[in-house]
């Protein structure tokens, strides 16, 4: 899933003090990073005469830490290459959809896991025109592998295909990983015993699993930080959408508190020993529950299901993730429009059996089957209302413990518990998503008891765990989550690899998780995260924080610095 950056829940000074310029606190790395590089290896630099610089502009959403951390990244290239970066602060929602559009030239993304495979993490980002590939990346070799791994029924091999993928777009630098994020909240008392974080969260910790907190009046107040782009499951694609998503929707499959792979609303997980999977591993047949019913209280059906796929592979609907399911037969053709709706390989069988046919076998796939792209809608609301009003209150129906009954942009959102639920109630009537883009105001609205969590303004977490009444309602946690200053390298000067690698290695990671992050987090120069298969801590160590060696790339890119 796409985070926007914004560091609700997370996605040094020169010599000691702070510059400001033109009104921005402009961070460096002296004071806190490696004052004396190590000696550069980079090979002897062309003899062409040296160009200036063309500008680069940074776009991110002026919403949380992002000022801070954009603020940062200007004093890092000023301080170490001299080059001067221009700031593009934006609205939440309109920054996604100009980083949607690919209209951006260098932003702060951000991707946490959708399912902890590799796969999810390389093949969407960076296969090439992947609906989840905001940076224009495109490598042969590396599409070449990722077609292997996907197929590859073998752990191991398949496993070592999707490193060798990961260390040649680490070394083709579409992005400068950066932090691999910590969970880091202040949560109420009153909440801290039941929210039980998953590692793969959206926006907000723990978001996945609301339907299981409980609150003694039965409501729960949360800061979203921003508003949503959407609440079509189809085409969703942003942390901010996924919580609310989470709870107003259930899937065939979810993952529990430990990742693992459950029924929700199918019968069970297809196997081969159930007859879920046929032996050739290429249909899948999944049996629904029969009591699953609308918020409005009418049948969920296969059929249901089967609108939903096609939808999200038509070409018209343009889903971001829709590749993630082009192992559907003719789903990629049916999302090129060369293919036809009925020649997709999904049928609803009767009302409670799906049936899908995938081209091989993949290891995968009831994973990605776990996933909102797939869950169910309502062909004939989105018929009636169209697809912007169908998912929007008072028209959005869903199946899932919550109901969506207010969104008031740029305000809130309010969730009530959706009376018609099929599973087990959940224990909250009522959550509140406020929108306050403004960290310390949304530290304040805790602390006067109108949040029940909050997050911390960036460098504030060391003083946070020292404070005697709030370090005691601190809740930490794991996070499958890579931040990145993302290039889109379709856009000149962007387009030269060097002058990429140069901007990597002059950023002084371990001095943004010092001041920036609080000392919460962990620098990273590759794009999987610990805890994930393939995570690997040395890919990337060319370009680990050297002011020198980054000069030196600057002048073989053909620049001045």
């Amino acid at each position: 899933m796409a985070e926007h950056g914004m560091e609700f829940t997370r996605r040094d000074f020169v010599k000691g003090a702070t510059v400001i310029t033109g009104g921005i606190l402009v961070f460096g790395a002296e004071a806190c990073g490696n004052n004396n590089p190590a000696t550069s290896t980079v090979p002897p630099t062309t003899t062409v005469p040296l160009q200036k610089l063309p500008e680069l502009k940074f776009q991110f959403s002026n919403t949380g830490t992002n000022p801070n951390i954009a603020a940062f990244l200007q004093g890092q290239l000023k301080q170490n290459l001299n080059i001067d970066l221009t700031l593009e602060p934006m609205e939440s929602a309109a920054f996604q959809n100009l980083v949607n559009a690919k209209n951006h030239t260098w932003s702060f993304y951000g991707w946490g896991a959708d399912y902890p495979d590799p796969e999810n993490f390389l093949q969407t980002i960076y296969g090439t025109n992947q609906g989840n590939n905001k940076s224009g990346y495109s490598n042969a070799t590396v599409d070449a592998n990722i077609a292997s791994a996907m197929k590859e029924l073998d752990n191991t091999k398949r496993l070592a295909l999707w490193d060798s993928v990961h260390k040649q777009v680490v070394d083709d630098c579409p992005a400068i990983y950066v932090f691999n994020r910590e969970r880091f909240n202040l949560v109420a008392p009153t909440l801290k015993p039941t929210l039980k974080p998953t590692g793969q969260d959206g926006q907000i910790m723990g978001d996945r699993l609301l339907r299981n907190v409980s609150m003694p009046n039965g409501k729960l107040r949360l800061n979203l930080g921003g508003d949503c782009n959407t609440l079509d499951t189809n085409i969703a694609s942003w942390a901010s959408s996924l919580s609310i998503l989470f709870n107003i929707y259930d899937g065939l499959l979810g993952f529990d508190q430990n990742l693992n792979l459950v029924n929700v609303v199918a019968a069970e997980i297809p196997s081969i020993a159930n007859g879920g999977i046929s032996a050739d591993g290429k249909t899948y047949t999944f049996k629904l529950k029969s009591n699953v019913t609308w918020s409005d209280g009418k049948p969920v059906t296969a059929s249901d299901f089967e609108y939903s796929i096609k939808r999200m592979l038509a070409k018209d609907t343009a889903a971001e993730y829709a590749s993630m399911y082009f192992a559907i037969v003719g789903g990629e053709a049916y999302n090129a429009g060369t293919g036809s709706a009925s020649g997709v390989g999904v049928t609803a069988l009767n009302a409670t059996t799906l049936e899908i046919k995938i081209v091989a076998a993949q290891p995968t796939f009831p994973q990605v089957m776990a996933l909102w792209p797939v869950y169910p809608v309502r062909k004939d609301i989105i018929d009636a209302k169209g697809p912007t009003a169908a998912f929007q209150p008072p028209n959005l129906v869903s199946n899932g413990p919550f109901m969506l009954t207010e969104w008031v942009p740029l305000d809130h959102m309010t969730l009530k518990a959706n009376p018609n639920y099929w599973g087990t109630k959940p224990s909250l009537t009522e959550i509140t998503y406020k929108q306050i883009t403004d960290i310390q105001a949304s530290l304040a609205a805790y602390k006067n008891g109108e949040l029940d969590m909050t997050g911390v303004p960036a460098g504030t977490e060391k003083a946070t765990i020292a404070d005697p009444t709030y370090g005691s309602q601190i809740v930490r946690g794991a996070d499958l989550t890579t931040y990145a200053f993302q290039f889109n390298i379709t856009k000149s000067p962007l387009t030269n690899k060097t002058l990429r690698q140069a901007l990597a290695t002059a950023i002084d990671r371990d001095a943004y998780i010092n001041n920036i992050r609080g000392g919460v987090g962990h620098a990273t120069t590759s794009w999987i995260p610990p805890g994930m298969p393939g995570y690997d801590a040395t890919i990337g160590a060319a370009y680990k924080f050297d002011a020198a060696k980054a000069k030196q790339l600057l002048t073989q890119a053909g620049y001045t610095p």
